[in-house]
């Protein structure tokens, strides 16, 4: 078998959180359609997959640390180490008609357009809403 030619992973648990992750984005769409997506995704075996909140999108930030632009990194055990943008099931509140995303490139939080397309990675596991995530105690 060839070592560059390896499958990677359909999921990864995070041992932090305890939340389990698509790998794999399937690309850019609109908040809506991302919404329905990840109501329809049957993925590993499991259904019960959706778009994950904004915290649950920030856990996976390393808020102790920063880069040298001082921007927080992406956490080490993190497999997908991309710095694309990603959509939150998270509404602003003060705009129902965006809702914010995370831009993995500089660790922004911004809220845009839910018109507008980002990519998107579900989650799955306790729902840990956008009303202050704490990670699982290990």
């Amino acid at each position: 078998m060839d070592p560059n030619n390896q499958q990677k992973p359909r999921t990864w648990k995070d041992p932090e959180t305890g939340l389990e992750w698509q790998y794999k984005s399937p690309g850019e769409m609109s908040w809506h359609e991302a919404i329905e997506y990840s109501a329809a995704l049957a993925l590993a075996g499991k259904d019960d997959w959706r778009l994950p909140s904004l915290s649950e999108l920030e856990s996976l930030l390393d808020r102790t640390a920063s880069r040298p632009d001082g921007r927080p990194p992406v956490r080490n055990e993190v497999p997908f180490r991309d710095r694309l943008a990603y959509w939150s099931s998270t509404t602003f509140e003060e705009d129902t008609q965006t809702a914010w995303i995370v831009m993995f490139d500089g660790a922004y939080v911004l809220s845009y357009y839910k018109s507008n397309f980002y990519h998107v990675r579900c989650v799955r596991g306790e729902n840990h809403g956008a009303a202050g995530f704490q990670p699982k105690e290990a």
